[in-house]
Parts: structure tokens; C-alpha cells; sequence
């Protein structure tokens, strides 16, 4: 079946844009440069983010990296300032507008949408590493959640998640 989605600042939409996450992007469209490394000078989310993943930069850098749940972009912008990789970065909130004001410099890099983690607009066995940090508290269904990431996986990719029990 034939769907149309819309494209607003730049940015497809594919989902419904009032959704149960409306207030994440509120929150992260009015204090979108909070947890930015290159607004507070500090390195608590490049620190975070590498200690998680244990990944190696330089090894990601010929690679299509997907990022579930990118909030107002902390973690975008750690990524793409250190790997020469592609990122492509959804959430399913509003939120995806301050990811790229706060990331437009990597525009090459980086390929936003606004998606369901339960619908992405990828192909299954698409990506060789998935990050999905501090989201899957928020998702309805915790396992369906990571289910879909996996779907996304290709055979011998690595996902990396972190959450807090509810």
C-alpha cells in the first residue's frame, strides 16, 4: 500500500506528529542545547556515550550507524564530531527539530526523521551498529522495543542500549 508522509523543516515525518511523546518534544525544543557537550564545555555526554558502546570510532567510520531516540541530539553530536560515519537518527517526537538545528553542521552525515522505534522507515538487517541511550523506559512495550531494533540488525551488528526500570 501506497502511504504519503509529510516533510516539515526539512525533516520526514513518519508518524502521526501528536503522539505520546508530544511533552519530550516540547521539553527537548525548549532546552534543546542542555545536555550538549558544545554548550556546557564539558564532556559528560562524549564520556557516556564511548564508555556505553565500547566501540572504537575509527572502525565505525565506513559504517550506516542508527540512533533511536535522539532526543534534542547529545549523543548526534558526539557521534558525528568523532567517526566520519553516517547517522541516521529518529525519534518518535518533535525533538528530531532541535537534533538538527544542533547537528546541522553534520547534514551530510546525519539523515533525521521523526519515526516509531515499532515503524522505522528502514529495511530490516540494515545496519551494522544500533544506539538506543536513556529511551527504552519511555517506549509502551519494552520488549516489542527491542525486538524492532534488532529487525534493523544486520547478522554480526552490535545494538547497545542503556534504560532505567520504571
Amino acid at each position: 500500500s501506497n502511504k504519503i508522509f509529510k516533510i516539515k523543516k526539512g525533516i520526514p515525518r513518519f508518524c502521526p506528529e501528536e503522539n505520546y511523546s508530544e511533552t519530550f518534544g516540547f521539553q527537548w525544543n525548549l532546552f534543546d542545547k542542555v545536555q550538549l557537550d558544545s554548550f556546557s564545555n564539558e564532556d559528560l555526554s562524549h564520556n557516556r556515550f564511548w564508555a556505553e558502546t565500547d566501540w572504537d570510532p575509527k572502525e565505525l567510520d565506513a559504517l550506516n550507524v542508527l540512533e533511536v531516540g535522539s532526543g534534542a541530539g547529545r549523543f548526534t553530536e558526539v557521534f558525528l564530531k568523532s567517526t566520519k560515519a553516517n547517522l541516521y537518527s529518529i525519534d518518535y517526537s518533535s525533538a528530531v527539530e532541535a537534533n538538527l538545528n544542533n547537528n546541522y553542521k553534520y547534514c551530510s552525515r546525519l539523515f533525521l526523521s521523526q519515526a516509531s522505534i515499532y515503524e522505522m522507515p528502514f529495511d530490516d538487517c540494515s545496519f551494522e551498529r544500533i544506539f538506543c541511550l536513556g529511551v527504552l523506559q519511555h517506549t509502551p512495550n519494552f520488549e516489542n522495543s527491542v525486538k524492532s531494533l534488532i529487525r534493523k540488525l544486520k547478522i554480526n551488528g552490535e545494538v547497545v542500549v542503556d534504560f532505567y526500570p520504571s
